[in-house]
């Protein structure tokens, strides 16, 4: 059983969303090089292909032009 569970987990890649209650977004990367530290832990992360999730959250269209 912990095996099929490994299986489907994935790390997060440096290119996901971190998205805070605020609306205010960065990439993993970004979180990790600590140029997020004046903000909490309180985020959501959204993987890169969840373009569904992103659209809902209003930031789809702010990724695609960056």
């Amino acid at each position: 059983m912990t095996k099929q569970i490994a299986a489907l987990t994935r790390t997060h890649h440096p290119d996901d969303i971190a998205v805070w209650p605020d609306g205010f977004w960065a990439t993993l990367k970004e979180v990790r090089n600590g140029e997020c530290s004046h903000r909490s832990d309180d985020f959501e992360i959204v993987r890169q292909e969840n373009h569904a999730r992103l659209k809902e959250l209003g930031i789809a269209d702010e990724l695609d032009a960056a």
